[in-house]
């Protein structure tokens, strides 16, 4: 019977992988947030909210790692690129309904939560120094502007603008995960 589920697990498809891989790279990000929103909603508005975005970076990489070992360790720079990038892009869209899920549905104070945050941060920087008056108006005249909108036009953009940044790390990454066949370029 192990040996079935073996053959199994070895012939999935680029198709099978990127979902799977996507849809834990998507569970794995909300279970931090998650995680993070139970202890103090604060977290997630600051870097500890970046170990989701690192953890779906690795997976999504692991995922090229799976098809490369499920295409009997061979695979194309351009497939390794392709895999990672769909399974972070699935990943990385699930996470951001359930942000807004959770901005528009769950705690809608959410938003509010976050200014006061933020503006929190931004009294820290005048009481150092770091900010001119003028500066810390300005910027606290653009948090108090805050709104549902906005939070759906930075998710949408933010989602947008990772996926895009993340094909930098994907082409690196790629480049020591691909392994050609050596028959590829072989005269017939």
């Amino acid at each position: 019977m192990n040996s079935i589920e073996e053959t199994q697990q070895n012939n999935l498809t680029t198709g099978d992988i990127i979902l799977r891989y996507g849809l834990v790279c998507g569970g794995f990000y909300i279970l931090v947030i998650a995680i993070l929103y139970m202890i103090d909603a604060a977290l997630i508005f600051g870097a500890f909210a970046y170990i989701g975005l690192v953890g779906i970076f690795v997976i999504s990489v692991l995922a090229a790692v799976k098809k490369k070992d499920s295409n009997g360790g061979l695979i194309s720079y351009g497939e390794s690129v392709t895999v990672s990038i769909a399974s972070f892009s699935i990943g990385l869209t699930i996470y951001t309904l359930f942000m807004l899920l959770l901005y528009f549905v769950i705690d809608p104070s959410l938003i509010a939560r976050m200014k006061s945050v933020q503006l929190a941060k931004m009294d820290q920087y005048m009481a150092k120094g770091s900010l001119t008056k003028e500066q810390y108006k300005a910027a606290a005249d653009g948090i108090e502007k805050i709104d549902s909108k906005t939070i759906l036009f930075y998710s949408i953009g933010g989602l947008l603008v990772f996926i895009l940044l993340s094909m930098i790390v994907f082409l690196l990454t790629s480049i020591f995960i691909k392994k050609d066949s050596p028959f590829k370029n072989s005269p017939a």
